[in-house]
């Protein structure tokens, strides 16, 4: 990778995925490096990384496209680039939660974002199967009897494998026939509580520079894979609608996610919560390799939106770290006259009277009175 200048690199596993921001990259004519790690590379660790901006879009569902240690591979580029102060757009942090729906809630919660109850059951299907079908059929009668429960694994992605259960013997049923040919990447699979929306919806709020960039509505009645890439809906034939939406604009659980990115050194993701009947709002997922649906936003805004706004915030980071600066030229010292008693006395006044408190207006009238003497 001979890169004479400092530049910004894309670090992936999806070229698909890519397109729509080389083509925003391309409309706002900024040069940029591709650095597809979905089958692994090489650099060397004891030399200093290329100068420039790193934005990680690593995915937590690599390893359904056959890039099984993508997510391995990018965490050794992302703690070299870390070690030398490189730029890093999502970096380690947000890579390690991307990969793992247990810290983001243990993030989510410890920023005071609820999260729906979880019940995280782990072990080794292979080694012995039938020990962890019992105790996950074990733990859905404890915690979930009688009531709706959704399993998902800890390390997902794009929604699959997400499934909603309202009997049990449909959950066993499914143990012994299906669930070998969808087993957790890294043996945890999740139990959660089913958070029913008065509407089938859920609501995907989408960040670029840690803030808050727009809201979609995205209907669930299809199902719960919701991935907005357009690819996912000409592949898979998705009947899922997205639409941008503005009344959360203003919620107060936008600065919340906002401060939630920062202490988590996230720059650009999308984070998806649902909303029950009595208006509480749980959130459930962090995407920090986040894409956008062209539809919803050419209808909200006529044209590609978000890629740009990516675009064109990496290209101004790269800016604000390489180029030179103006020098700033000091102003000169203001030239002040001395104040008199009587701008004194009429200064302590004025603060009394603007402060309206008694006590001050007594206090400000014996200044007044002992300068009047001297």
């Amino acid at each position: 990778m001979e890169i004479t200048k400092p530049t910004i690199y894309v670090i992936h596993e999806n070229a698909t995925w890519m397109e729509p921001l080389k083509e925003a990259f391309s409309k706002l004519k900024i040069d940029f490096v591709d650095w597809d790690l979905g089958y692994g590379g090489q650099f060397d660790f004891s030399s200093p990384p290329p100068e420039g901006v790193f934005y990680s879009r690593m995915s937590a569902s690599s390893h359904t496209r056959g890039h099984r240690y993508a997510i391995e591979h990018t965490h050794t580029v992302l703690e070299w680039l870390e070690l030398h102060k490189r730029r890093v757009i999502n970096g380690s942090r947000a890579l390690s939660l991307e990969h793992s729906k247990i810290r983001q809630y243990a993030a989510l919660e410890a920023m005071g974002i609820k999260t729906p109850s979880t019940v995280v059951i782990t072990g080794n299907f292979l080694d012995d199967p039938e020990d962890f079908k019992t105790r996950l059929i074990s733990s859905a009668k404890k915690y979930f009897d009688k009531k709706p429960f959704i399993t998902k694994s800890n390390r997902g992605g794009k929604g699959i494998g997400v499934r909603l259960w309202r009997d049990i013997s449909y959950f066993e049923n499914y143990l012994n026939t299906e669930f070998s040919k969808e087993l957790p990447v890294d043996g945890i699979l999740l139990l959660q509580e089913y958070i029913k929306s008065p509407q089938p919806y859920i609501i995907r709020c989408e960040f670029i520079g840690g803030k808050f960039l727009y809201a979609v509505k995205v209907n669930t009645s299809e199902g719960f894979e919701l991935c907005p890439a357009d690819f996912c809906s000409q592949v898979q034939n998705f009947k899922i609608s997205f639409e941008v939406i503005h009344e959360y604009d203003q919620n107060p659980i936008i600065k919340k996610f906002e401060d939630f990115l920062l202490e988590n050194k996230i720059g650009i993701a999308g984070i998806e919560f649902i909303v029950d009947d009595q208006g509480q709002i749980w959130t459930y997922d962090v995407n920090t390799n986040t894409n956008y649906n062209s539809a919803a936003e050419q209808q909200e805004f006529g044209t590609m939106t978000a890629m740009v706004a990516i675009a064109s915030y990496l290209n101004s980071e790269l800016k604000r770290i390489y180029e030179p600066k103006e020098p700033q030229t000091t102003p000169p010292p203001k030239i002040t006259r001395k104040l008199s008693i009587g701008d004194l006395t009429k200064t302590s006044w004025n603060m009394a009277k603007s402060l309206s408190f008694g006590f001050l207006e007594r206090f400000s009238l014996s200044v007044a009175c002992i300068l009047a003497k001297q």
